[in-house]
């Protein structure tokens, strides 16, 4: 989402980034309820996705929904963001929908 001046990026990892264009550096950021609970287990150094750490087990459709469930978990914000007058409103893999003023 691009608006007054400031790009607003989701991440795999939980965040909400704010890039200000103009200084073209991160304004801000702000990181999820789950990313803060889950985000250092299921996430590498790297911030990349830990499919390892939460898909374990034999493969069966049992362990698949674990896993798909543990990776949810950390709250990544795939949804664009919608911005209103001050506030940011955004949804989360965490199931929260966020409002940032």
């Amino acid at each position: 989402m691009l608006t007054g001046g400031r790009l607003y990026i989701g991440s795999e990892e939980g965040e909400l980034l704010a890039v200000d264009l103009k200084a073209q550096q991160l304004a801000w950021s702000f990181q999820t309820g789950g990313s803060k609970a889950n985000g250092a287990t299921y996430t590498k150094a790297d911030g990349k996705p830990n499919y390892e750490a939460a898909f374990t087990g034999d493969g069966f459709y049992d362990s698949m929904v674990v896993g798909v469930d543990r990776m949810l978990s950390i709250g990544m914000v795939l949804s664009s963001p919608a911005v209103v007058g001050d506030s940011i409103y955004f949804g989360s893999t965490d199931g929260n929908v966020y409002a940032l003023h």
